[in-house]
């Protein structure tokens, strides 16, 4: 008798402490739901949070809030380029060629670790000359190419070039042509600072195959604080609308150096990210090379 209460002892209290283990299994599982399930899960709540097609590239642009300032100018002499030299952030700095400072800007440019690019003299509708080393209407295309292969050198390397003045030649679609195929043989890329609204050089690059940038805003026509602080709000204003703002101003504006100081910490913590003509090349082109590669 005293086997049997034994074995019946043992028998249930295996039963309860296997009741207890099925319990308590039971509860973790209600608890903490399987891996694989919380997988699932958590997929399709990014799924649900995903941007629509049509949407994302919208949105991926307006997030990037991009403000390229291109300074012009450079070469005519050191001490009005000095302030933009101490800028804390990227700046774009484009060096007129055949100047007595013209080497020695593009030198010290390249030394504050800011982006020297030629500032290319062209002929304009009128005003004043634009200077040694300019490209005018009715030049054969040997000539334009020889002239734009010299300042290249003498400002170079550079990454880059925008037109100084220009009217007259920009609107001229087989001199624009010639000087993007230059561009091109060179690796350099070409910045139309729409100095006239008339402009063939995105028909021009679009003829060869090519890209361009073109400016958004002139913070400076004016000069005044005011007036350059009112064309920086605009051009924020197409940051945050397109993704992107290039504003041109020039080393003679003796307010633009200290608003775009005092401005800088600000807009960066407003979300605004400053970069160059060069970054925002390199972004495209690798971006052109990650839709080549899904196709």
């Amino acid at each position: 008798m005293k086997g049997e209460k034994k074995i019946q002892f043992l028998f249930g209290t295996g039963l309860i402490i296997f009741l207890g283990i099925v319990i308590v299994t039971g509860l973790f599982f209600l608890k903490e739901p399987p891996a694989e399930t919380s997988q699932i899960k958590e997929r399709e709540e990014k799924t649900d949070s995903a941007p629509k097609e049509g949407e994302k590239d919208t949105e991926k642009k307006a997030d990037l809030k991009r403000l390229i300032f291109v300074i012009d100018d450079a070469g005519n002499n050191l001490y009005t380029l000095e302030p933009f030299l101490e800028f804390p952030g990227p700046l774009t700095i484009a060096v007129l060629p055949g100047l007595p400072y013209s080497v020695e800007a593009a030198r010290r440019i390249r030394a504050a670790g800011k982006e020297p690019i030629l500032h290319q003299p062209m002929e304009a509708l009128g005003g004043p000359p634009p200077g040694p080393g300019a490209i005018y209407t009715g030049m054969k295309a040997e000539e334009i190419r020889q002239i734009l292969e010299h300042n290249l050198t003498e400002i170079g390397p550079v990454s880059g070039m925008n037109n100084h003045q220009g009217s007259k030649v920009t609107m001229d679609l087989e001199a624009m042509e010639t000087i993007l195929k230059v561009c091109r043989e060179q690796q350099v890329y070409f910045l139309d600072s729409r100095t006239t609204a008339e402009s063939a050089a995105k028909r021009a690059a679009d003829r060869l195959g090519m890209r361009i940038a073109e400016r958004d805003v002139f913070l400076d026509n004016i000069q005044d604080r005011e007036a350059l602080l009112d064309s920086l709000r605009e051009g924020l204003a197409k940051a945050d609308q397109q993704g992107i703002a290039i504003m041109i101003g020039h080393t003679r504006s003796s307010e633009l150096a200290p608003i775009l100081k005092e401005s800088y910490i600000e807009l960066k913590s407003q979300g605004y990210t400053f970069s160059t003509l060069a970054e925002l090349r390199e972004a495209e082109l690798r971006e052109a090379e990650l839709g080549e590669a899904e196709k």
